[in-house]
Formats: C-alpha cells, structure tokens, sequence
C-alpha cells in the first residue's frame, strides 16, 4: 500500500475511533440529564391520571385493534385501566390483588399478586423512576429517525431472558418539557405491538377513595389468571 495512502487510511481510522468515543459520551450524558429530569418528575407524583387510546397491531388480525379508555395510578402500588370502547373493561391492581372484570361477558379474573407486584409495576413502566426501572430494563436513548418532534424517547429493553421472550423492547415517548409519557409501545417478541397514547393527563389529582375496588355482581364467573395483562409473564407461577 501506498504510504501516504496508508498513512491517511490510519488517520481517518483514528478520527472516526474519536468520533464514535465521544458520539458515545455524548449519549451517555444526554442519557443522564434526561434521567435526572424524568426521576424529578416521577418523584414529584403521587397520583396520576390520564385519557389514552391503545393500538394494538397483531400478527393474526388484518386490521388493528383501537381502544379508548381512561388510566389512573395512586403511588405505591395503585393502578386502575378502564376501558370504555370497544368493549367496557376494567383492569385493576391494589392491595397485592389483581381484578380484571369484563361486563358484558359476565367473567372476571381475580389472584393474588404478592409475590409479583414489584414485578407487574417494573412492567408497567409508568409512574416509575429510573432506579426502578433499572432493575428490570437496560435503558437508553434514541436519537434517530423514531424520535418524535418535541420529544425525548428512552428504550427500555428487558434484562431478564423470560421477559425478553415475551417483550422484546419498550418505548417511552417523553415530552420534552414535561418530562410525561406521550406515548408508550410495548412491542413483544411475536411481532405484535401495543401502544399507548396519552392525552389530558393530569398529575396528583384528588382521585375518589373507591377507586380501586372493583365490586363484581353475583352472576359473574370469577377465575384466576392475567389475560387483561398483555405480554406480562410471573417469574413464577
């Protein structure tokens, strides 16, 4: 090889080793300011409530699945999902108990989730600070193409083998200046995606003191199991 030609090929190496080292710190560090201000948020919420609408896009359907409903979190261990269309449904997590309750089916699903509820809210993602979530997920930061306009968006993949089977990756779509969700896509390792939007949402509302009880009517057939929980798998049954 020509010297000077060789010499050059070196340099340029060199430059781009430099290069691909401080593009490196450089999301490090973006990463880390985004996580300071997300935990300052998160740290300053103890209920939280919120309009979203949920896509779901499945390998098996031709058509994806849109439905709308209302989501509310009461901090520690409080989640309600209430789904209004297509179909009423409502999700509940409160007092290490899980209730799913589907109306007009006359079916419900109740278990105790002890043992899981750390679990369940690592999962979740949502009204979690990043220590938390460290604990389940590796997180970074996105700076491409995906990003959206007046949006920061953190990747959340799963650290355990048994999650990953299940969920490949989550997105958060966090306001810039908020530092709320706008949007979050769990997608699973079977190609299917759920996604959730968020509008109106509120933070540290005066939510009603019933909210997470679920009273279900005597003609109701009540089971275990998760079914109203997509992609998440206990660590043992």
């Amino acid at each position: 090889m020509n010297k000077n030609l060789f010499r050059t090929w070196a340099r340029g190496l060199g430059l781009a080793a430099v290069l691909c080292v401080a593009a490196g710190e450089a999301d490090a560090a973006d990463l880390e300011r985004v996580l300071a201000e997300f935990d300052a948020v998160q740290n300053s919420i103890q209920t939280l409530s919120a309009e979203f609408t949920e896509t779901t896009v499945n390998s098996m359907l031709k058509d994806p699945i849109v439905a709308e409903g209302e989501f509310f979190l009461t901090k520690p261990d409080a989640i309600r999902w209430e789904y209004s269309a297509p179909e009423e449904m409502r999700f509940v997590i409160a007092r290490d108990q899980y209730t799913g309750y589907f109306p007009t089916q006359k079916r419900a699903e109740r278990r105790n989730i002890k043992r899981w509820s750390d679990q369940l809210f690592r999962f979740f993602g949502l009204g979690q600070g990043s220590t938390e979530l460290a604990k389940f997920y590796r997180l970074g930061l996105e700076q491409g193409d995906a990003v959206e306009a007046g949006t920061y968006l953190l990747l959340l993949e799963p650290k355990k083998r048994r999650a990953r089977k299940r969920v490949e990756e989550v997105r958060f779509w966090l306001d810039e200046l908020t530092y709320l969700p706008r949007r979050v896509e769990y997608r699973g390792n079977d190609g299917n995606v759920r996604t959730l939007e968020f509008q109106t949402i509120s933070v540290n509302p005066e939510l009603a003191a019933g909210l997470y009880t679920v009273e279900l009517p005597d003609d109701v057939t009540v089971t275990k199991g998760f079914s109203g929980l997509p992609n998440f798998t206990p660590a043992t049954q």
